[in-house]
């Protein structure tokens, strides 16, 4: 995606990570410096979240700058237009936790706090089938210290589906009653088949056996009616939010 403006100063790296302030990560300047790229990156964010949007048949973008909130990251990815050396946004991932009532393999009802969730994935067409979207999301990866199995993924396009099978070998679902996918491997400790590497986070930073098992737990028959109610409700009051106008079931 072309821009009207130089966005060099924006991506000092090839990708970069942006939060709610709309600043790239480790952006130093003065008030004026940072409103001028605040207002670019919004431009470039909401652009983008346009795009994803269409390529993917919605009615309506799920990425904005005005719907970031404190939890969520984007990483965004520009590459060399052409010889003349022109960088264009040719990427863009979104990741956020999300608190879930899950299936696990079973079929039981599981509560699950602060689930990694990918939320957005967009690689422009101009620049697609050379690897881009493997390099954002291992650099994801790297920098949140995830396996890919162990994230949930909002209502994944069939291009995407695809795209996880071939890169990451993630290929068998667990059903949901929600909007998210899940594949094998995203409950316990044993990720099955994925190919997404080591976990690299250090073992100080894991959680304990109590409170893991405090986010993993298993539901009542009464829990789970009213777990159902409340994701029901939820839904609707997020779609009248976001004037978002998708089928949710």
């Amino acid at each position: 995606m072309e821009c009207a403006f130089d966005i060099r100063p924006l991506f000092e790296r090839e990708i970069i990570k942006v939060q709610s302030d709309l600043l790239p990560e480790g952006f130093q300047g003065g008030p004026e410096q940072c409103m001028d790229i605040k207002r670019k990156m919004a431009w470039i964010i909401d652009k983008m979240g346009l795009q994803s949007a269409a390529s993917q048949g919605l009615h309506t973008s799920v990425t904005s700058a005005r719907q970031m909130c404190s939890k969520q990251t984007i990483y965004l990815m520009a590459s060399k237009a052409n010889e003349s050396g022109k960088l264009v946004v040719t990427g863009l991932l979104k990741m956020g936790p999300k608190d879930l009532y899950l299936f696990d393999e079973r079929g039981q009802l599981r509560s699950r706090i602060g689930t990694p969730a990918v939320l957005d994935f967009f690689v422009h067409g101009s620049h697609q089938r050379r690897g881009l979207g493997k390099r954002l999301f291992d650099n994801m990866l790297t920098d949140l210290g995830l396996k890919l199995c162990k994230c949930a993924v909002d209502r994944p396009s069939a291009m995407m589906t695809a795209f996880l099978a071939k890169h990451y070998g993630l290929v068998r679902t667990i059903a949901q009653a929600n909007n998210y996918v899940l594949f094998e491997g995203f409950f316990g400790n044993n990720d099955g088949n994925s190919t997404d590497g080591k976990d690299s986070k250090p073992k100080s930073q894991l959680k304990s056996p109590e409170k893991a098992e405090k986010e993993l737990k298993v539901l009542s028959m009464a829990e789970i009616m009213e777990a159902g109610k409340r994701h029901s409700r939820d839904n609707r009051l997020n779609l009248k939010r976001s004037g978002d106008t998708r089928s949710w079931q």
